[in-house]
């Protein structure tokens, strides 16, 4: 008598046996698109919540030396793959196309699943394709061995113009930046060019009392800085920070400044896509001519000022935090200074809950720039010069709940343009 032969299983008894993923892009991440994501890799079942998933991709980036981005991408085991974990290092350069980007985050997070989903039911569904180079004997060029032509410098120019006009109101703003940027293992140097320039004209029609005028906003502010740190250690860096600026909101026609400064990461650098907590101290001459005589009846002046910082950023499964801590003061008058506790936490408490909180608190008292003979109510309303204040708060908070099926598999992307309203209806009414 035969045996009876076993029915292979449908393809719906197969997808539930995938492993289930939760995707998790801490911040603003190039190339990091849901939708062709969860299509490209299919091999998963993509989850809408990371206690739910046998697998969080946790994917940090932060801009490497060539203006690109190096993203850290960690493979954290949940549920039955508890206490399983890899870490795998994608860098892309600044002009490669979002297309190309996504594509090798994608290939990047089948290579990085491949060890999971090897545990699971549907391994033996699983192939492996090897891609040979032209050559026998290819060696990967590394920084170090890299014949570049532009020996590791990028260059970035950036042009941007916005018009706006009405019959009693008119708006012209244009800014451009230019930047140069060369980073080794052992140097890092950034030079930049920036000017912006807003104007603004309003025309206040005549009353009973006075005759029409026109009210004409002009705001231009240039800068330029140098960058320049030295590697010193797995923890130590030193550097050297060069500026000059123009402001008319700050008062000042020149800025100048040299500012020698020292780093300390309590973590190896090399866990900076993670977690970093640094110190920096920085302390050097500042020398102001001013547009209009201020509050300390001086039309230029040389000042010495000191700047301390504690900052601890995280991105860890559970979300992300940074806190920071600035202090800064002049040498000539401690009086004369600024503290700043700024700092913002992306939250997953629990099942669809997140929480999102942020802001910052200043105690002020270093404006020194202030003009003598104060702001007209035209300037305040315009917000044409900075105004004298002892402090400056924000702040912002964010929940979110979402609730529902566990999945988020399936990409649909049908009437999106309309929103997800549906579409957008207009009522008049006479």
């Amino acid at each position: 008598m035969s045996r009876p032969v076993a029915a292979a299983p449908d393809s719906a008894t197969l997808q539930s046996q995938a492993i289930r993923v939760f995707l998790d892009c801490q911040g603003r991440i190039r190339g990091c698109d849901r939708d062709f994501i969860v299509t490209d890799v299919n091999f998963v079942n993509w989850m809408r919540d990371r206690f739910d998933a046998d697998v969080q991709i946790l994917v940090s980036g932060l801009t490497n030396g060539g203006g690109g981005t190096e993203n850290t991408i960690t493979f954290i085991g949940r549920r039955r793959f508890e206490g399983m974990a890899d870490t795998l290092v994608l860098n892309t350069l600044p002009n490669d196309p979002d297309d190309r980007i996504r594509r090798e985050l994608a290939r990047t997070f089948k290579l990085g699943l491949a060890r999971f989903v090897a545990k699971s039911p549907i391994a033996s569904r699983i192939q492996l394709a090897y891609i040979a180079p032209f050559g026998q004997n290819q060696q990967q060029a590394s920084a170090a061995n890299l014949k570049d032509k532009w020996n590791l410098w990028t260059y970035t120019t950036n042009f941007n113009a916005f018009v706006r006009a009405e019959d009693r109101q008119q708006s012209i703003n244009g800014s451009l930046s230019l930047s140069a940027n060369r980073a080794t293992e052992k140097w890092k140097m950034n030079f930049s060019l920036s000017g912006n320039v807003n104007e603004q004209r309003f025309e206040i029609p005549a009353t009973t009392t006075r005759p029409a005028f026109t009210v004409t906003n002009e705001q231009r502010t240039y800068n330029a800085n140098a960058l320049i740190v030295r590697s010193l250690s797995s923890h130590w860096s030193a550097g050297m920070k060069l500026g000059a600026g123009y402001s008319d909101f700050l008062n000042q026609d020149l800025a100048l400044r040299a500012q020698p400064a020292i780093e300390y990461n309590l973590f190896p650098w090399t866990e900076q896509t993670r977690r970093q907590l640094t110190f920096l101290y920085n302390v050097g001459p500042n020398y102001y001519d001013y547009q209009r005589t201020t509050v300390f009846n001086r039309d230029n002046e040389t000042r010495i000022s000191q700047q301390a910082t504690a900052s601890y950023v995280a991105r860890q499964s559970w979300g992300s935090s940074n806190v920071s801590l600035d202090w800064l003061n002049y040498l000539h008058d401690f009086n004369r200074h600024a503290l700043t506790l700024s700092g913002n936490v992306d939250l997953r408490l629990g099942r669809g809950f997140s929480l999102n909180v942020g802001g910052s608190a200043a105690r002020i008292n270093d404006q020194i720039y202030l003009p003598r003979a104060g702001n007209t109510e035209e300037e305040i309303l315009l917000q044409r010069q900075a105004l004298q204040t002892g402090f400056r708060i924000t702040t912002n908070i964010g929940i979110r709940y979402t609730f529902g099926s566990i999945y988020n598999t399936i990409v649909n992307q049908r009437f999106s343009s309309l929103g997800s309203s549906g579409g957008r209806f207009s009522f008049f009414f006479f």
